[in-house]
């Protein structure tokens, strides 16, 4: 309990949000969620994976995403090979008159269109993530959000959208080198993050002490 009192302190201190998890009786930081399944908090959590066994969170975003992309450029590729090669055997067909594997290419190329599109649509998903520093838990969050700010009259704006250049390097990491590769580059520990609200790094003392006075 003494722990928990302390954590939580820390984070208030740190400009954290402070929730309280009713499963796991203690707080969590910021855009932390409990998973079910895991019967834990993630960090981050985006969702919970079935075909990985595994949640998606701050620790392992970036790997699931590289993953996705790397399933459907093979998707693509295995299409096109599987379409070449079924256009490539008509001809063959009509002049030996045996059995070739054209329709096993066509059976094949059909469950492979349709894992493509998904795989397409998931990348597409979450690239829009990236570029807007959301999980899809925010997302649905947010349509809540902004629909009870337009209620009020208000404008709605995602708290940790830091433009679309630093949303990428929140995730992918800063080095440009090394963002399609399998290897994670966290920034932070997964605790408290920046946000739109936040001081620029870039703003000068004076600007920063004026900043905070008027805050």
């Amino acid at each position: 309990l003494i722990n928990n009192i302390l954590s939580a302190s820390m984070l208030s201190l740190q400009g954290g949000d402070l929730r309280y998890c009713q499963k796991c009786s203690h707080y969590k930081p910021p855009r932390a969620h409990h998973c079910r399944v895991c019967k834990r908090c993630i960090l981050k959590m985006d969702h919970h994976c079935i075909w990985i066994n595994n949640c998606v969170g701050h620790e392992n975003y970036k790997i699931f995403l590289v993953f996705v992309l790397y399933a459907a450029t093979a998707s693509f590729y295995s299409l096109a090979l599987m379409i070449g090669g079924a256009l490539h055997s008509v001809p063959k067909d009509e002049q030996s008159g045996i059995d070739s594997p054209r329709k096993s290419l066509v059976i094949c190329g059909v469950f492979v269109c349709v894992m493509t599109l998904a795989l397409s649509i998931l990348l597409v998903w979450h690239v829009y993530l990236i570029l807007h520093n959301k999980t899809t838990i925010e997302y649905h969050e947010g349509v809540r959000a902004m629909w009870l700010a337009e209620k009020a009259g208000n404008l709605y704006h995602h708290p940790y959208d830091l433009g679309v250049y630093h949303n990428i390097v929140s995730v992918l990491g800063p080095n440009m080198l090394c963002w399609f590769c399998p290897v994670s580059r966290n920034i932070g520990n997964g605790v408290r993050f920046r946000t739109s609200y936040d001081i620029p790094l870039s703003t000068p003392p004076s600007k920063a002490e004026k900043h905070l006075a008027m805050s």
